[in-house]
C-alpha cells in the first residue's frame, strides 16, 4: 500500500487574473477557487486519477480543516488525519498569464501530544508498504527524527519530496526515493549546480544510499540516477501551453508510481505526469497526461 503524509497541508485560494498586478490600487479578479493543498495531497490526488490507490494522511485543524476533509470526502481518496490545535493554513496563489506567485503561509507548531499523535500515524505501516513524506515538515522538536525512526521500525520503503534540513535529515535514513528539484540539490550540496552538472550530483545522492534520485529541471526535463545509470529524459515539445506550474513535482511522483505498479519506464511516466501539471489549470489532467506519454517512444 502507499501512504502519502502532508504534515503542512494547506486549503490553496487561487486569485486568477489577466494583467499586471498594480500596488496600492484596486485590482479584480477574473475568477477564484479552493483546492486541498499540501504536496502530499497533491500526490494522492494525481494517483487518483491515474488509477493508483492510495491512503493520504496528515493533520487538520479549524473550519479550514474541516474544508479540507470534506474535499477529500468528495474526491473519494481514503484519508487518516488528527486533529491539532492551529488551523489549517490558507496559502493564496496568485495565478497571472500563466505564472503562479505564491504566498504560503508558515507551519503550525504542535505540542508534545500533537506530536506523539503525529507520529502515530506511521504506525498503519508494514514491510512493502510506500510512505511518501512530501512538502515541509513542523519543525517541532523530535517529530521528524521520531517519523523516520518509525519508519525503520516498520521496515517500509519511503520517498521524500522535501527541502532543507528535513532533506538532509532525510538522507541519513536512505530513502527509497528522492525527488528534489536542481535549486534543492544546489542547497543541498552548498553549491550552484549547472544543467549539465545533474548527472554528476545525483550519482553522489546515490552514493549517500538513496536507492533511487528523481531530479528534476522544469522545463529541461528530468533525470533518474540509480547504483547503475543516470538516464535524462527532455519535456517533448508539444505546443501546449503551460498553465500552473503547481504541483508538477508531486505528479511527477505519482507518475513514477504509476509507472512502478505498471511495469512501464518510471522516467518516461514522471515527465509526462509532470508536464501534464504543468499544462492543466488544476492539480493534474489525465486526459492530457495520456496525450504526453504518448510523444514519447518509450513507453
Amino acid at each position: 500500500m502507499i501512504y502519502t503524509f502532508t504534515l503542512n497541508p494547506s486549503i490553496d485560494h487561487y486569485v486568477v487574473t489577466d494583467g499586471y498586478i498594480k500596488e496600492n490600487k484596486t485590482n479584480r479578479a477574473e475568477k477564484t477557487y479552493t483546492v486541498c493543498g499540501g504536496k502530499g495531497i497533491n500526490v494522492s490526488l494525481a494517483c487518483k486519477a491515474l488509477g493508483i490507490k492510495t491512503v493520504c494522511c496528515g493533520i487538520y485543524g479549524g473550519f479550514t480543516g474541516d474544508k479540507l476533509l470534506s474535499e477529500l470526502d468528495k474526491s473519494g481518496i481514503e484519508h487518516r488525519f488528527v486533529k491539532v490545535k492551529a488551523d489549517t493554513r490558507i496559502n493564496t496563489k496568485l495565478l497571472n498569464n500563466g505564472k503562479v506567485t505564491e504566498i504560503n503561509a508558515p507551519a503550525p507548531e504542535l505540542d508534545g501530544e500533537e506530536v506523539k499523535s503525529v507520529i502515530s500515524l506511521f504506525d498503519v505501516l508494514k514491510p512493502g508498504d510506500t510512505a511518501v513524506l512530501s512538502g515541509s515538515i513542523p519543525g517541532t522538536d523530535g517529530l521528524l527524527s521520531g517519523i523516520l525512526d518509525k519508519i525503520k521500525e516498520k521496515k517500509a520503503e519511503f520517498i521524500i519530496d522535501t527541502s532543507g534540513k528535513a532533506f538532509e535529515k532525510c538522507i541519513e535514513y536512505k530513502p527509497y526515493l528522492v525527488k528534489p528539484n536542481r535549486a534543492e540539490i544546489s542547497s543541498y550540496f552548498g553549491c550552484d549546480i549547472k544543467p549539465e552538472q545533474i548527472p554528476v550530483y545525483a550519482e553522489k545522492l546515490i552514493r549517500k544510499g538513496v536507492k533511487y534520485a528523481l531530479v528534476s529541471d522544469g522545463e529541461n526535463g528530468a533525470y533518474l540516477a540509480d547504483e547503475n545509470e543516470v538516464r535524462y529524459l527532455p519535456v517533448n515539445d508539444l505546443g501546449l501551453t503551460a498553465k500552473n506550474a503547481t504541483g508538477a513535482g508531486d505528479s511527477m511522483i505519482a507518475g513514477y508510481l504509476y509507472g512502478i505498479e505498471k511495469g512501464l519506464d518510471a522516467l518516461v511516466c514522471a515527465v509526462s505526469a509532470g508536464s501534464a501539471a504543468a499544462y492543466s489549470e488544476l492539480l493534474f489532467d489525465k486526459s492530457l497526461f495520456d496525450v504526453v506519454i504518448k510523444s514519447y517512444t518509450a513507453v
